[in-house]
């Protein structure tokens, strides 16, 4: 935005004395020296393009984060490969501007000495006077990168010790039954030297049992901890709604338990494996039919919610106790008698796979509400918004 004094004063230059217009000229300098010195300053690198794509400025990190011409020194209108040296870069800048690529950020790998650092490129919009210009930031994300995998290595340490401490607890149970039975068979064959067909088959069959029983705890433990081989593809979570609700009404019907749907229309869409958010909500939703015994209801809403869109799942039923509800989503933990309490954690693992979030509240007695938020994309989000500008309606309305 242009300085409103100097507008004022290039109406009238003849009527200002020499001396104030020194003055004048040189806060004004002093205050875009002052001005550069800051954005010099900034630890993010900042290129700024005019709407000719032509560079108007670069400041000094930007030279520092990204491989540059450092012989040539940015000059007023020199174009962006005349100072870009990496290939990849200056490709996918230069691709952005010519609306090849969206300009989601996106990150770089440079070695820098004995280091590796990544770097991300984003692009923000600036509306000056002169039009619409373009600003590259270029920020060093090595750091937040290096804290975020010791966070989840940490939070992988600390599931994989609950984990183990629960599977230590559920294999004792099967293990102690199959000891027993053992020390039974042995004690017969001790005190009559022989074992009836009989005898032997009740005892060989809660060995067999036993062995199914530790059998599930291995796969559904491998299941819980193996890296999921998830698949990401624009889809409608609408869709996937609407097929469970077909799906669970017959079984909803038999328990007398009344499922209300709403879900919003031409709602956009989302990144997501429909295979493994379908088996999740099921999992929530059979959860809540256990939860109500003797029927109730089931409200199910999806909607669109800023720049997610949100799936809320209540029921009516017991409820969760307050010293629990901060546990349900820890392996082998479980308030059902034949429940293994790995199927809620692998729900929480499949909606973080998909960048999301899940919330639960619930009141004993009331019944429960399971909030699941997943991201939509800037593409969609912009889709949605030149339609609904298209239709009359105002974007941030």
């Amino acid at each position: 935005m242009a300085n409103k004094l100097l507008v004022k004063v290039i109406d009238d230059l003849s009527s200002l004395p020499e001396s104030e217009l020194r003055k004048l000229v040189q806060d004004q300098i002093d205050e875009a020296d002052m001005l550069a010195s800051v954005i010099d300053s900034l630890p993010e690198g900042h290129i700024v393009v005019s709407p000719e794509q032509r560079i108007a400025f670069v400041n000094k990190a930007a030279y520092h984060l990204l491989p540059s011409d450092r012989r040539r020194r940015m000059k007023p209108g020199m174009a962006i490969d005349e100072l870009m040296i990496d290939p990849d870069v200056k490709a996918f800048i230069l691709d952005v501007f010519a609306g090849k690529e969206k300009p989601d950020p996106k990150d770089f790998a440079f070695s820098k000495g004995d280091e590796v650092r990544t770097e991300r490129v984003s692009f923000s919009s600036l509306q000056l006077d002169g039009g619409r210009y373009a600003d590259i930031v270029v920020r060093d994300i090595t750091e937040e990168i290096m804290k975020e995998t010791r966070l989840r290595r940490t939070e992988s340490l600390a599931s994989m010790t609950t984990m183990a401490a629960g599977i230590a607890h559920e294999i004792k149970n099967p293990l102690a039954a199959m000891k027993i039975h053992l020390q039974l068979m042995r004690k017969s064959l001790r005190s009559r030297g022989q074992i009836d067909a009989e005898g032997a088959e009740r005892y060989l069959t809660v060995i067999d049992e036993e062995i199914d029983h530790l059998n599930k705890i291995a796969v559904d433990f491998l299941f819980a901890v193996r890296p999921m081989n998830i698949e990401l593809r624009l889809g409608s979570l609408a869709d996937v709604m609407n097929d469970l609700i077909t799906f669970l009404t017959p079984e909803a019907v038999e328990k007398n338990i009344d499922v209300k749907a709403d879900i919003e229309k031409f709602l956009p869409r989302v990144e997501m494996d429909s295979r493994y958010l379908r088996q999740s909500f099921l999992n929530i939703v059979e959860n809540a039919f256990a939860a109500m015994p003797g029927g109730g209801k089931l409200s199910i809403s999806v909607r669109l919610d800023g720049n997610y869109e949100t799936v809320r799942i209540q029921d009516t039923g017991t409820g969760i106790d307050d010293e629990h509800i901060g546990k349900i989503f820890e392996p082998y933990f479980t308030t059902k008698a034949s429940g293994t309490g790995l199927g809620l954690t692998v729900v929480y693992k499949v909606i973080k796979e998909h960048r999301g979030d899940i919330f639960v509240t619930s009141e004993p007695g009331k019944g429960t509400v399971f909030t699941i938020k997943l991201p939509v994309p800037s593409s969609e989000r912009k889709a949605l918004s030149d339609k609904e500008e298209a239709d009359g309606i105002p974007a941030d309305s």
